[in-house]
């Protein structure tokens, strides 16, 4: 067996040779384990876009007849020596593909062409998809006893037409369904032009890192600027299946996931628009992309490994994936387990407890963002106490708005959500996007405006009706049966451009009576006395006000 193992420019200018890839292809379609991320079109896009960060470490081994017969592709990074497979956390599986003529020689051997390579640095593959052969690693003799493996559940759904359809068709979806219609006129829509992608992939982006803000503390896309390019080469090279539900145009859901043709579509980015979040458009659309996916006849969506509770609303089946880690030696590999077996000790308490990691991590990150500063104010808080005020006021109908300079307020616009600047607020970025995503969850409403790529004033609105039962803490009930109520004005501490702030209100009642709501409008919030003069001069008048010391 001719084995070589190459890095960097070597391995790049070999991977995208165009004879080589064919060879690759030939290969990767007679593997029964491989998925879209052992794919050359997934594996050489990365490397390149990659390449200052990872450096690519590639396993190959032909036959005298030049036929490829196996390869492994991995990559090192630079900075950390950290040796994984390629794609990093974006290949939702790593592995090697080989012939089943081999009978596991390719990958024992390309092991060990790694250690002597790297010697002093740990491999990582998570996942390995199911069907991989890993008997090898049973030869406690060799390297075996340098592995780690670890199985971890896998649901998948199953497709089958008659099945999809009935899932489709059950009570919850068809209910979500009619609500959103009433809305607008709702579409579903698999996006196969390239174009059309890259027109929709920025408000697919927006609604991703809103979201795994929200949940996770972490924005993949803003954090990884080249994230959106692999995308773009992964739909331009037909190995991303995507998905939209729209309503009126407007997309309240989204799916894009690894397509491992003729074989499965592997969940991936899912979005929904906050906005349209209480009648389920995610959900609805994983159900209807079964309906799809039956048409298009892929056997299998794969669920992916995690513990997301979603997931088991749609599974059909079972089966495990792995996670393999060979250390460089004992030493290595005891060190390390140890770690990690503290750390999911850590988080299964957290679980228990009611808590994510991500909230862990936030509040130590709050604590180290306000411990100095807020012992730098103390003494002028003691000195000069702050007053704020409760207010309860109700706008005259009669009252003219007159609109001089209209400025840029969007509603309910995520682009300007994930503009807030928490340097100058008591609130983290995750805190207020979380705050954000109860709300319009709720279906209140978000006006805000954004300048100099900051958000500088935002307002909340809800609807009350007459057999409204519940209110917001620290509201005090309506006089009116049917109203809106105007809350939580937030202007950025360092603006102080008060009359931008009165047009931002004005021009807010102006957008509610253009679109045509009679109904009363109150504000009901703590309102410092600068902006409480704002407010005023909008139309609102006092219905109740009562001092409280901040």
């Amino acid at each position: 067996m001719n084995l070589v193992l190459m890095t960097g420019n070597e391995a790049l200018k070999y991977v995208n040779s165009e004879k080589f890839q064919l060879k690759w292809k030939s290969l990767y379609a007679s593997c029964p384990w491989a998925t879209a991320c052992q794919h050359p079109d997934f594996v050489a896009p990365w490397y390149e876009l990659y390449y200052t960060l990872f450096l690519p470490v590639v396993i190959l081994s032909e036959n005298d007849d030049q036929s490829l017969n196996g390869i492994l592709t991995l990559a090192l990074h630079r900075k950390e020596d950290k040796l994984m497979g390629a794609g990093e956390r974006q290949a939702e599986y790593h592995g090697w593909i080989e012939s089943p003529y081999t009978k596991n020689n390719f990958i024992k051997i390309a092991i060990k062409k790694i250690r002597e390579k790297f010697p002093d640095i740990d491999l990582s593959l998570k996942y390995l998809p199911p069907g991989i052969p890993l008997d090898w690693i049973g030869d406690r003799g060799s390297f075996g006893k340098l592995c780690s493996i670890r199985s971890h559940p896998r649901p998948v759904m199953q497709i089958d037409e008659a099945a999809m359809n009935r899932q489709r068709a059950k009570k919850n979806n068809r209910q979500n369904y009619n609500r959103l219609k009433k809305l607008g006129n709702v579409q579903f829509e698999k996006v196969t032009e390239h174009d059309h992608f890259i027109r929709i992939f920025e408000e697919l982006r927006i609604q991703y890192d809103f979201r795994q803000g929200a949940l996770y503390h972490n924005m993949p896309f803003l954090t990884d600027p080249l994230k959106k390019l692999f995308y773009l080469e992964l739909h331009k090279n037909g190995l991303l299946h995507t998905t939209i539900l729209t309503v009126d145009g407007k997309i309240a859901a989204s799916h894009s996931g690894l397509l491992s043709e003729g074989r499965a579509v592997h969940l991936g980015i899912n979005t929904h628009s906050p906005e349209f979040a209480a009648h389920s458009p995610g959900n609805l659309l994983l159900a209807m992309l079964g309906v799809q996916m039956a048409i298009e006849k892929i056997p299998l969506l794969d669920l992916t490994p995690g513990g997301d509770g979603y997931k088991e609303n749609f599974a059909t089946a079972h089966d495990a994936a792995f996670e393999l880690t060979i250390y460089s030696d004992l030493k290595s590999r005891m060190k390390n387990e140890a770690i990690l077996g503290l750390m999911r000790f850590t988080k299964a308490r957290l679980r228990a407890s009611g808590y994510r990691t991500a909230d862990f991590w936030t509040a130590l990150d709050k604590l180290k963002k306000f411990r100095l500063p807020v012992l730098h104010r103390l003494p002028r808080k003691l000195r000069e106490p702050s007053t704020a005020q409760y207010c309860h006021f109700q706008h005259c109908h009669k009252s003219q708005i007159i609109i001089k300079n209209e400025i840029n307020i969007k509603k309910n616009n995520l682009n300007d959500i994930l503009k807030f600047d928490s340097h100058h607020s008591s609130m983290t970025h995750w805190e207020f996007f979380g705050t954000v995503m109860e709300r319009m969850e709720r279906s209140q409403h978000l006006y805000t405006f954004v300048d100099d790529n900051r958000l500088l004033v935002y307002c909340w609105i809800r609807m009350r009706s007459a057999d409204s039962s519940s209110q917001s803490s620290g509201q005090e009930s309506m006089r009116s049966s049917n109203s809106i109520v105007l809350f939580d004005l937030y202007v950025q501490e360092e603006f102080k451009n008060t009359e931008i702030v009165q047009r931002f209100v004005c021009q807010l009642l102006y957008e509610l009576k253009r679109m045509n709501i009679n109904e009363a409008i109150h504000y009901s919030g703590d309102l410092s006395k600068e902006l409480q003069t704002a407010v005023r001069r909008c139309g609102f008048a006092d219905d109740s006000v009562r001092t409280m010391v901040a």
